[in-house]
């Protein structure tokens, strides 16, 4: 004798509403956890004639994306004058720039156009404090 098989109760619309809810929502979370801002991650950079201002970024945490924010924020009034970097501990670059420098994610390094130290800033508080930042040490 077989078995009965049985059927999901229920509406089938509101069961396909609600994956597709789910479906949306999911994808705006994801949306919202892309990078905001393009900028280079090419550490070669630094020490080619220009200042150079390096961001460190670490993945999982949320601080990073602020500064990014900041650092967009204020890019094109330095765009001439400082070049705009962003490296990840998710990439050995990222790994070993954040041990020599002792930083972690949202923080600052500002380099001459030699490649020498500046300075260094944990996360900004603001595009302004980013921008004072900047011109003080340059």
């Amino acid at each position: 004798m077989t078995k009965p098989v049985a059927k999901p109760t229920g509406n089938p619309w509101i069961r396909t509403l609600i994956i597709v809810a789910f479906t949306v929502l999911i994808g705006a979370v994801l949306w919202l956890l892309l990078p905001k801002g393009s900028f280079s991650n090419d550490l070669t950079r630094v020490g080619q004639g220009q200042p150079a201002l390096v961001m460190l970024r670490e993945v999982h945490v949320m601080g990073g994306d602020l500064v990014m924010e900041q650092m967009l924020h204020i890019q094109a009034e330095f765009q001439d004058s400082v070049e705009f970097l962003v490296v990840h501990t998710g990439h050995p670059d990222g790994q070993a720039f954040a041990a020599e420098h002792n930083i972690s994610d949202g923080s600052l390094v500002l380099f001459d156009a030699q490649g020498q130290v500046l300075g260094r800033s944990a996360r900004p508080e603001s595009a302004d404090a980013l921008r004072q930042f900047i011109t003080e040490l340059l």
